[in-house]
């Protein structure tokens, strides 16, 4: 993306957008700042959020410094929301963070549900991109008319939540102890949740940046027409009352929808080794005893795959993560590998996890967040090097080098199919409705995930979290597709002030996932599709319909699928 400089005139009825449409740059290496307009021209063309993050990150990125010594100054960091988080809507709203991951070397889109977004929107801010690497561990504080550089040294090594307190902003990003020791499992912070891929992290660790803050003189916006804006409201509401998945949803977020692993079986438990468990059952029904609401991905992760169902035990495993800035994920899937191997006896080193307490599990988070210690020194490689290393493929859930989610994807196909592609998208409507795969079925399910990826990236284009449209989405023929579309397309309306249609809405979200292909192909990272053999294969279960995923057939009918959406628009975008 060509960026002009230039100031654009003031548009959308006489309202001042100007500060809707500006970028904030920082150099880091200088300490120094920039704001660049985008023309309404180029505004339009993005709207926010993903595909605006993918377009900063590709056109500030330094080719000469993203394969060298100095790969953290040519790897740009970009923080972006769209128009639609600022407004008083009841829907979650989501914030997209961009750069290239050093574990996978693909780039990494990390979405995240957080008043974050408000923060950088309420500065004045439609995304900030950080290029550069700082000379020494700071901080930055952003306003609506500074940016300020602050040392950081005294916080090196100090957990999130530490280093939240003593900042004390309520818009905070920051980086957790196992960033500033580049670990490949690092995550961030983000207004107290945990955002990002195993390995983001470790981007802003090599940056030498601690934390950013970000201080609004006000938050939060009226919508251009606030008698829509009201109908639009009454109507989420509505939607509340008459639906208890989607209250659930509202209140607890997609951790909701663990109330039904039992029934269409497809959490993964004790290491992905079954598939349905009477805990789920007592530990759907004391969600209200979280403190803070935790991703669905994150609490399968730290509970029922670790062999967890407390409540109190997955918090707490939760917080130390938090702190340490680990992601849940990537640290599951490391810790099942390493008991396997263990087992084994592939590994020496790494204290027994056959039967871990709670105590003994955050000192091994702790050992690994600060490489320290025989587990934490054992463990702090790439799982993949860590395969090459020790053997235990078998154990080890990749694809791409980044550790799949903690699903069962024998009762998920579309899930699988879309995973097999490095693709995190999760197919909600297989979790809330269930699936039963039939010879036959495979361009409904290609089409389904399809579905599934285009909504997602559309929403993240919008600056609405995929979560709000869990249960439009859930219809098992996508009854629901046009209501998931024309519901972005109203909050888009609402936040620029002009028509946008929900075939425009489509184009944004299609957009938005052929840039990131085509980024990852300059890249070299392109992932070949596939998925661990245990889960194509191995159709023993437990649960009472055993299944096998037809991968290959599944990839058939989504390229048939995506060969016959470019044969209909064979416009470069697509």
């Amino acid at each position: 993306m060509a960026i002009d400089t230039t100031i654009a005139a003031r548009y959308l009825c006489g309202m001042d957008q100007e500060s809707r449409r500006t970028i904030l740059v920082i150099d880091l290496e200088r300490e120094q700042s920039e704001r660049i307009m985008l023309t309404e021209v180029q505004a339009r063309r993005t709207l926010g959020g993903k595909l605006l993050a993918l377009q900063l990150w590709r056109h500030y990125k330094d080719d000469a410094n993203l394969a060298s010594a100095a790969y953290e100054a040519g790897n740009p960091f970009v923080i972006a929301s769209a128009g639609a988080a600022e407004l008083d809507l009841a829907l979650p709203s989501s914030v997209v963070m961009v750069t290239r991951n050093p574990t996978t070397a693909g780039i990494a889109t990390s979405p995240g549900s957080s008043t974050l977004a408000r923060g950088i929107l309420g500065c004045g801010y439609l995304a900030v991109v950080l290029i550069g690497r700082m000379r020494r561990l700071g901080g930055i504080i952003i306003d609506e008319s500074t940016v300020r550089f602050v040392s950081a040294e005294e916080h090196h090594n100090s957990g999130t939540i530490a280093v939240g307190k003593r900042v004390g902003l309520s818009h905070l990003i920051v980086a957790g102890p196992a960033a500033d020791q580049g670990s490949p499992y690092a995550s961030l912070s983000v207004n107290g949740t945990n955002v990002g891929q195993g390995g983001v992290g470790t981007v802003l660790g090599r940056k030498n940046v601690k934390y950013i803050g970000f201080t609004p003189p006000s938050e939060g916006r009226e919508c251009q027409d606030t008698k829509l804006g009201g109908r639009f409201n009454r109507r989420l509401m509505q939607r509340q009352r008459h639906s208890s998945c989607a209250r659930a949803i509202a209140r607890h977020g997609d951790l909701a929808l663990i109330a039904r692993a039992n029934t269409h079986g497809w959490a993964a438990i004790e290491g992905w080794t079954y598939r349905v468990d009477g805990r789920l059952w007592a530990l759907s029904e004391k969600m209200e005893s979280f403190d803070h609401p935790i991703p669905l991905a994150h609490c399968l992760a730290l509970g029922p795959n670790l062999g967890f169902f407390e409540t109190k035990a997955i918090a707490r495993l939760n917080r130390r993560c938090l702190d340490n800035g680990l992601d849940p994920v990537s640290i599951s899937a490391l810790l099942i590998w390493a008991r396997k191997s263990r087992e084994d006896g592939l590994l020496v080193g790494v204290p027994d996890l056959r039967n871990p307490d709670i105590a003994l599990m955050e000192r091994l988070l702790d050992s690994i967040a600060y490489r320290r210690g025989g587990g934490g020194i054992e463990l702090s490689y790439p799982l993949d090097e860590l395969v090459n290393r020790h053997g235990g493929s078998s154990h080890a859930y990749l694809v791409g080098k980044r550790p799949i989610a903690p699903f069962d994807l024998r009762a998920l196909p579309a899930t699988a199919l879309l995973t097999a592609l490095g693709d995190e998208t999760v197919v909600y409507g297989e979790l809330v409705g269930g699936n039963r795969y039939r010879r036959g079925w495979e361009r409904n399910l290609a089409q389904r995930a399809r579905f599934a990826q285009v909504l997602n990236a559309s929403a993240c284009c919008v600056g609405i979290h995929p979560t709000a449209l869990i249960d439009l989405a859930g219809q098992r023929h996508l009854f629901g597709k046009r209501r998931s579309f024309l519901l972005l397309a109203t909050a888009a309306t609402l936040a620029e002030g002009r028509p946008i249609s929900i075939r425009q809405i489509i184009d944004y979200g299609r957009a938005a996932l052929d840039l990131e292909k085509t980024i990852n192909d300059e890249l070299g990272s392109t992932v070949s599709p596939h998925l661990p053999e245990r889960v194509l294969i191995d159709g023993k279960s437990h649960f009472h319909t055993a299944q096998v995923v037809p991968l290959a057939r599944l990839l058939d009918a989504y390229r048939s699928l995506r060969a016959m959406e470019r044969h209909r628009d064979p416009s470069p975008s697509r």
